[in-house]
């Protein structure tokens, strides 16, 4: 006996040891290929889902996570499905044994024995259902407990599930039915979904729910007999009732589900940042706002929004309606590349500040100017003489901004467009000029509205965070960023910047606005293209920044569209919606910026003779300390026909007198306009002394430039400059042969006759300017 015993044994272990082998070497001959295509999912902050892309074999199986399995739901499954799921390794002997005597003593299949493990398995590798296939299956149950866990098998089991027609796992079926992902199910609920994989042909939601509400109310009594869940949960479980039936799949925000799906498109499911609340009170206010828009011919309209402390983006709304494709709703207006007007000279502004350029009272003259060529206009055509810094900024100046960055240099102020990730920039950065501080360059809504968060959090730069928990994504056409929290312009800037676009005097406040006290706190600053083509209102607060861009797509232009009339609205609607209680208490100087007193005519650091003077923002170490020069003293003969020098000054005889020490461009600018201004009395014509000080300023013509002449010999060029106001005659020579005479302001004009032409202009005083032209004839 002992002999037999140890026979069967030895046998016993060779045939485990030799099973085991044989189980090893199909493993290795037959992998499990367990790979699972799962339908894109584009989800919110809070887990809802967005957007929702089908499968390639158009199948609606959306990947639940761990997390989303909740312990009702687990329990219930394998309450029902497979008791001993946990015990077993993916084939359950017992059960196989019942099966298999049951179906022998009836001769038919009375029971079956699946487990979990097993129905995975015939879910990954479907085959028509006989006693082999059930041997495959089995094989293949092993072969999943050896791979992977058993979290990671009830997640498969439930991702794969049948729901009927093309939906596939409890994913899919708990939101293409109830409009929830699984961790929002009630009991009810998930018994219903548990129930339907049996019989999905015969249970189908929406169709079948009295007979779907019998069978889950025969398993709540199971779960309440089995003591599974409370008898209060059982019980209010069995009086819900079921009004679920198939609803399309989600498809909200098209343009940004389109992006993230490009940025990730291996993902299955990207959790975004975005906030459904604060997305939908902009969708709501964007819809609404923009059907007023329709009736002035502008149909377009983007709007996107930034958390200014978590650098996250809340809302994007593409364009407000997706589907009218008669306006081209399809576009991505947060991506179009447009001209920005306006709405980049904060920037603009605030390296400036840092450089020492000028300060807020800074005085620039808004008079006519020209850049080799280039001679900007202001928006209203009209030209305003000696304004301020601010005053430029608030009221969005065009001939100041022009003549700062001619001072800043484009390739300082594009540099820092590039390093805060504007694309188009980039690519554009060695044709941009001067013209790109007024529209001339082309942007992105995205782009600009991190710029202007950037002012929010004391000018430092960080990229946008698209998806959670902390996850950063960079658009490909990036080349190069700056480090997480760099600096793009100082605390001292931003805060003047603030201060200055924070202020309501100004001609961007749309006109029409409701109310005054209607006005969110915040600090904003408008654009307006060329061709009124495009609409820009960019705002921000502590909390948040948004940006508001309006048009039309196909490029058309609108008379009456501009930033002020058409986006700012937009933009006070939104903040007042999403941020109604902000308040300006992060508007505090930082230490690195002072208070001064200055001139109020110049800006400058006031002397004796400075009667108005005004308090001014400044950076200790950066902002300039010139001394204001706006009078100067003057001596003057007693008839006061007459100015004298040093060298021509008599002992007596005269008087001294305080004088308006003019510009050349503002002489010019006054005389033009008509504005009455004190002169200074020609020099004493006896006096033969050169004067230092400023030359006079050829503004006709431009140095190294071609002039095309058609009509040799009859066809004239213009002569004219501008002087210091002390000044009475100018004198001009061509190719250094004496040409004629004139009054300052007046004008001469001459027919060249060679094709390099000198032309120099002196004045009273002996100072000279020169400037080459070159001249092509037809």
């Amino acid at each position: 006996m002992k002999i037999k015993l140890k026979k069967l044994a030895k046998w016993s272990g060779i045939s485990i040891i030799s099973a085991v082998l044989l189980f090893f070497l199909l493993d290795l001959i037959f992998p499990l290929k367990a790979d699972v295509e799962y339908a894109p999912v584009i989800m919110a902050k809070d887990g809802t889902v967005l957007h929702a892309y089908i499968t390639k074999d158009q199948q609606w199986r959306m990947k639940a996570r761990l997390d989303e399995i909740t312990p009702q739901l687990r329990e219930a499954i394998l309450f029902k499905e497979d008791k001993h799921f946990y015990h077993h390794y993916g084939v359950n002997p017992l059960a196989v044994g019942r099966a298999v005597i049951n179906n022998i003593f009836h001769l038919r299949r009375t029971s079956g024995a699946s487990t979990i493990t097993m129905q995975v398995a015939r879910m990954l590798d479907r085959k028509p259902r006989n006693y082999w296939n059930k041997c495959v299956e089995m094989f293949r149950a092993i072969q999943l407990e050896k791979d992977y866990s058993k979290e990671e098998i009830l997640q498969l089991y439930l991702n794969l599930v049948p729901y009927g027609s093309n939906i596939q796992g409890v994913k899919a079926a708990s939101i293409l039915y109830f409009n929830k992902t699984p961790d929002q199910l009630s009991l009810a609920e998930l018994t219903a979904l548990s129930i339907i994989p049996n019989r999905p042909n015969y249970l189908v939601i929406g169709k079948d729910n009295d007979r779907i509400i019998a069978e889950r109310n025969k398993w709540l009594h199971r779960f309440e007999a089995a003591h599974l869940f409370p008898e209060t949960v059982i019980q209010d479980a069995l009086q819900e009732p079921l009004t679920a039936s198939r609803h399309a799949a989600p498809d909200g925000m098209q343009q940004f589900s389109w992006r993230m799906r490009n940025v990730y498109p291996a993902a299955t499911e990207i959790h975004t940042t975005i906030d459904p609340a604060v997305q939908k009170k902009a969708e709501d206010i964007t819809t609404n706002y923009s059907k007023t828009l329709n009736l002035q011919g502008v149909y377009n309209a983007a709007v996107f929004i930034v958390d200014n402390q978590t650098h996250q983006v809340l809302a994007y709304i593409g364009s407000p309606d997706f589907e009218d494709s008669f306006h081209q709703g399809q576009v991505d207006g947060v991506r179009a590349v447009r001209s920005p007007g306006s709405a980049l000279k904060p920037l603009l502004y605030g390296l400036a500040f840092d450089n020492g350029i000028n300060t807020p009272k800074t005085i620039i003259a808004d008079v006519p100017v020209n850049f080799k060529g280039y001679a900007p206009e202001n928006y209203d055509l009209a030209f305003h003489g000696n304004v301020t810094v601010e005053d430029a900024l608030r009221q969005s100046l065009n001939i100041p901004a022009v003549k700062t960055l001619n001072d800043l240099s484009v390739k300082t102020f594009t540099e820092s467009l590039v390093k805060c990730g504007f694309a188009s920039i980039w690519h554009d950065r060695k044709k941009m000029g001067l013209s790109m501080i007024l529209g001339g360059c082309g942007v992105r809504l995205d782009e600009m509205t991190n710029l202007y968060s950037c002012f929010a959090n004391n000018g430092e730069y960080n990229a946008l965070q698209w998806t959670v928990p902390d996850s950063v994504w960079h658009d490909k056409k990036i080349i190069r960023c700056l480090p997480e929290g760099t600096k793009i312009i100082s605390p001292a800037s931003t805060y003047m910047l603030t201060k200055i676009l924070s202020e309501l005097h100004r001609p961007d406040l749309p006109n029409l606005f409701d109310h005054a006290g209607n006005i969110p706190r915040i600090a904003w600053k408008t654009g307006t293209s060329y061709g009124r083509k495009d609409g820009w209102s960019i705002g921000y607060n502590k909390r948040y920044t948004i940006g508001v861009w309006t048009g039309n797509f196909s490029g058309a232009g609108v008379a009456g569209l501009s930033g002020a009339g058409t986006a700012t609205p937009l933009l006070f609607q939104l903040f007042n919606s999403i941020d109604h209680n902000a308040s300006n208490e992060w508007v505090q100087p930082p230490q690195d910026v002072a208070f001064r007193l200055v001139c109020a005519r110049t800006g400058m650091l006031p002397n004796d003779f400075c009667n108005e003077q005004v308090t001014d923002l400044y950076i200790p170490g950066v902002s300039k300390n010139e001394v204001c020069n706006h009078m100067k003293e003057v001596w003057i003969s007693a008839d006061s026909k007459f100015s004298y020098c040093t060298s021509c000054l008599p002992v007596n005889g005269y008087i001294t007198k305080l004088m308006p020490n003019i510009s050349p461009e503002m002489a010019v600018y006054n005389t033009v306009h008509h504005i009455p201004y004190e002169k200074i009395p020609p020099h004493n014509p006896s006096c033969t002394r050169t004067f230092e000080g400023q030359a006079p300023m050829i503004n006709s013509l431009q140095n190294e430039m071609t002039y095309l002449i058609i009509d040799k010999g009859q066809q004239q060029l213009q002569l004219s400059c501008a002087t210091a106001n002390d000044v009475q005659t100018v004198y001009w020579y061509i190719n250094d042969q004496f040409f004629g005479s004139c009054r300052s302001n007046d004008k001469l004009f001459f027919a060249p006759a060679d094709p390099k032409v000198k032309i120099s202009c002196t004045d009273d005083k002996g100072r000279t300017s020169n400037i080459q032209i070159k001249v092509k004839f037809m």
